[in-house]
């Protein structure tokens, strides 16, 4: 029986297709839905670029995360972002490829596209769609450093939030159905089932207790 963890008290609920390594046993979760908790008892994810994000957010029915970066720096963080051998997207639709400019300080363009944490100082980072630079801006003081391809548009907030999504395992239709999804047993390839939600312990000890009542109301009526 795989059970539902968390890291901390209000944090997000653990399930198939993820588990939280050390707590859960592997078959709890997919091949590469790991998670861990750090010793602050965040929800850690890792991905295989060694990307590391907290996940504030599980969203099974939209098969959706919300996460952000514990150094609150995304940008830095997207340097290294190649979800090609990753489970996870972006579920931001529109992305942007982005070109960033190391621009002496003093310069004014459009704030939001400062990053301030990429700064150092006497320098500030600004990103730009790529190809807009040579017709709205005169970066004569600003070189640039490198391009990033599709940059979801989230990246212009100042939230520190980013959103993935999944799409294999398809356990969404499990969920419509009011069950739950799990891996396939006796099986040499990966697949996954539904299965119904096992009653909870509540609900039997409350119904046990009611049977009870029932009986000694009965007794009590036949023998007083």
């Amino acid at each position: 029986m795989c059970r539902e963890e968390r890291c901390k008290k209000h944090g997000p609920v653990i399930r198939f297709p993820f588990r939280i390594k050390g707590k859960q046993p592997d078959h709890c979760g997919y091949p590469g839905f790991d998670l861990s908790c750090t010793d602050r008892k965040e929800t850690l994810l890792e991905l295989p670029t060694s990307v590391k994000l907290y996940v504030k957010k599980i969203d099974y029915a939209a098969e959706i995360i919300t996460a952000n970066d514990p150094e609150k720096c995304l940008p830095r963080q997207l340097l290294n972002f190649n979800l090609s051998t990753s489970p996870f997207k972006f579920a931001t639709w529109l992305q942007l490829d982005l070109d960033f400019f190391n621009c002496t300080s003093g310069q004014r363009y459009s704030y939001n596209s400062l990053m301030s944490c990429l700064g150092v100082p006497g320098y500030d980072i600004y990103f730009f769609p790529s190809g807009s630079v040579a017709t709205y801006f005169d970066l004569t003081s600003c070189t640039k450093m490198y391009s990033l391809p599709s940059v979801p548009d989230e990246l212009n907030g100042r939230d520190n939030i980013l959103h993935l999504n999944w799409s294999r395992p398809a356990c969404r239709l499990c969920g419509a159905q009011g069950k739950l999804c799990r891996l396939k047993n006796n099986t040499d390839r990966i697949e996954t089932e539904c299965y119904d939600k096992p009653k909870s312990n509540e609900g039997i000890a409350f119904l046990t207790l009611s049977a009870l009542v029932f009986i000694l109301k009965l007794l009590d009526y036949f023998f007083s």
